[in-house]
């Protein structure tokens, strides 16, 4: 839980894996250009993407089991991630081959991932608040700003920032977002660790590192508070003993 940018990579256009591996050696050196310009964390190697733990695409298994979620992992394709900064989730990108079905016990499945060349992923930028406005829009923009150097390079970018930064760079309908997203997180939080002082699961969040908390939950609750209690008390039901 909490705010993130969306993005998924795709190149529309049928390419050998040659070609693939040479646009990727681009995008790198613009991004490695970037990173260290930008004063971000640093960005990590290149890997075969059959290598990377986070590579592999989650979908629902279908109709045949309509509970049940499967991972798609790649079969050829690169990635890397950038650490864009203290709070923020790195940031995964590359390009991957998948398989077109995947086999689920005795029954063959599609695996819905699309033809060619691509990559979803995500990263979760909001506990960058953590550590002050300035530094939380340096690493909003900076995800929004890695994703477009994929898109000149004629890489096929979709986004969708829950910030509402992307498109337009809307600073002020970001830092609205972020804000009010960590007043439902810290009230929400901080309702489910009171239920944890009484005997439930423990919790932890990074919202509770925030210096102004408290004001956080106390304006969170204000706004959400039947809401909340509700969601409290459909997890105690859940951990009740039966």
């Amino acid at each position: 839980m909490g705010l993130t940018i969306h993005y998924k990579l795709a190149l529309t256009r049928p390419v050998s894996s040659t070609r693939v591996n040479f646009i990727m050696q681009r995008v790198y050196r613009q991004m490695e250009q970037f990173v260290s310009r930008s004063g971000l964390v640093g960005i990590s190697p290149i890997v075969p993407a059959i290598k990377h733990p986070f590579a592999a695409l989650c979908r629902k298994a279908g109709p045949r089991f309509p509970d049940r979620w499967v991972e798609v992992k790649p079969r050829a394709g690169w990635c890397f991630t950038v650490d864009i900064g203290e709070g923020c989730e790195p940031a995964l990108f590359g390009l991957c081959h998948y398989p077109k079905q995947m086999q689920l016990g005795e029954t063959v499945l599609p695996t819905r991932c699309g033809h060619g060349w691509r990559l979803e992923s995500f990263s979760k930028t909001q506990y960058a608040s953590l550590h002050g406005e300035a530094h939380f829009l340096k690493c909003h923009r900076a995800v929004i700003d890695l994703l477009l150097i994929w898109e000149r390079l004629g890489v096929k970018v979709t986004i969708t920032d829950e910030g509402n930064y992307w498109p337009g760079r809307n600073e002020k309908k970001l830092l609205a977002e972020v804000g009010q997203m960590n007043r439902l997180v810290a009230a929400f939080g901080g309702a489910l660790k009171d239920a944890a002082d009484e005997g439930g699961p423990k919790v932890e969040s990074p919202i509770f590192q925030h210096k102004r908390f408290e004001v956080l939950e106390a304006e969170g609750l204000s706004n959400h508070a039947a809401k909340i209690q509700q969601a409290v008390t459909v997890i105690r039901d859940l951990k009740a003993p039966r």
